[in-house]
């Protein structure tokens, strides 16, 4: 299990020095989905619960998807990291017993819905044939980062990949719908989406295993 885990954490580390802006290769496609699929393996070894692993193993396939040309991958990697959305939303709100609302629950809601909103007026128009998938993976994602923000359960590791994974997936909008391309970006969103995986499934493992 050590030994998928740190294998995931070295591919992530490759992937991120030498393939996370190239073009698409087959090679590029392995490493990338290995990174997160590795760990899922050790991950669902130590027993973590399966509902928040179907949401790893989603966005796993997301990444497989997405690292590949055309945009039928791109849709659907959409919708494979949507799907990966609504398992975490799940995990988030049955993992834990949830408390009731309080200031940083209502400071992460206000910001994530003005954050949505926004994306109607740089973003949306943008999209094209894929606009309705945008939004619905937008409305998606923002729900997830509400859900990781209500009090109860291991909130700190939890809400920070929350937001790890709103940010990395703020910065790949820019790169696919308004052309802002450079390595900067893309090491952005790579670091800031496996960082967003490890952080949930550390709050998500140190909760259940005690």
């Amino acid at each position: 299990m050590v030994f998928l885990i740190g294998l995931g954490a070295a591919l992530a580390l490759v992937y991120g020095a030498a393939f996370c802006w190239k073009p698409e290769s087959w090679l590029r496609t392995m490493i990338k989905t290995g990174s997160v699929a590795s760990p899922a393996v050790a991950l669902g070894q130590m027993g973590l619960p399966e509902i928040a692993l179907a949401g790893l193993w989603a966005c796993a396939l997301g990444d497989l998807l997405l690292s590949r040309p055309g945009e039928l991958a791109l849709r659907a990697g959409i919708g494979a990291f949507a799907l990966g959305h609504i398992f975490y939303i799940y995990a988030f709100l049955t993992l834990w017993p949830l408390g009731g609302a309080d200031p940083v629950f209502v400071i992460v809601t206000v910001g994530l819905i003005a954050l949505g909103l926004s994306t109607e007026r740089w973003l949306t128009p943008r999209t094209g044939a894929l606009r309705g998938a945008v939004r619905g993976y937008v409305v998606l994602i923002l729900m997830m980062g509400i859900a990781a923000a209500m009090p109860g359960g291991p909130r700190v590791w939890v809400l920070a990949g929350a937001l790890c994974f709103v940010a990395s997936d703020l910065i790949l909008s820019t790169q696919l719908f308004l052309g802002q391309q450079g390595r900067a970006g893309s090491y952005a969103v790579w670091g800031l989406y496996w960082g967003a995986q490890a952080l949930i499934f550390y709050g998500i493992w140190g909760f259940t295993t005690v």
